[in-house]
């Protein structure tokens, strides 16, 4: 009696277009979830500056240093250790602003096609907008 053992080359083959059609398949959600939890994170550390301003507000009666100058940010960069994937930083000039008013901003980096920035404002606001192909959409974030 003959025993077989192993699997034939067609099995082997089934099998690994059947992964690679899997594989097709997840690496666009997994990429979403990643960019929606790096956003996640830099969302986190704007308010987490904004903390800062607040704090400096209430010690110093200004958001900024002098009429010229924002103080440094705690948190300049999206995630703190690692590689950045958003640059943090004052939306405006302070020259530009009242003494009771800033906008901070999360630009992301490495993107060739596409730009996005999520601002907070002083009012608490926070607003993702991503230009593509020229066309800018906004939205704001709950």
């Amino acid at each position: 009696m003959l025993v077989r053992r192993g699997f034939t080359l067609l099995e082997l083959l089934l099998v690994l277009v059947l992964l690679g059609i899997l594989s097709a398949a997840a690496l666009p959600a997994y990429q979403g979830y990643v960019q929606r939890s790096q956003r996640a994170q830099a969302i986190a550390l704007l308010q987490e500056n904004a903390i800062f301003l607040e704090e400096f507000y209430h010690r110093h009666g200004s958001y900024k240093l002098t009429p010229t100058r924002w103080p440094a940010l705690p948190v300049p960069v999206s995630p703190p250790d690692g590689v950045a994937q958003y640059q943090l930083a004052f939306g405006t000039l302070p020259r530009n602003t009242d003494d009771g008013y800033y906008v901070l901003r999360a630009t992301r980096l490495r993107v060739a096609d596409e730009t996005e920035v999520i601002s907070l404002t002083q009012t608490g606001i926070i607003k993702r907008c991503v230009r593509r192909d020229g066309v800018e959409r906004c939205e704001l974030v709950h």
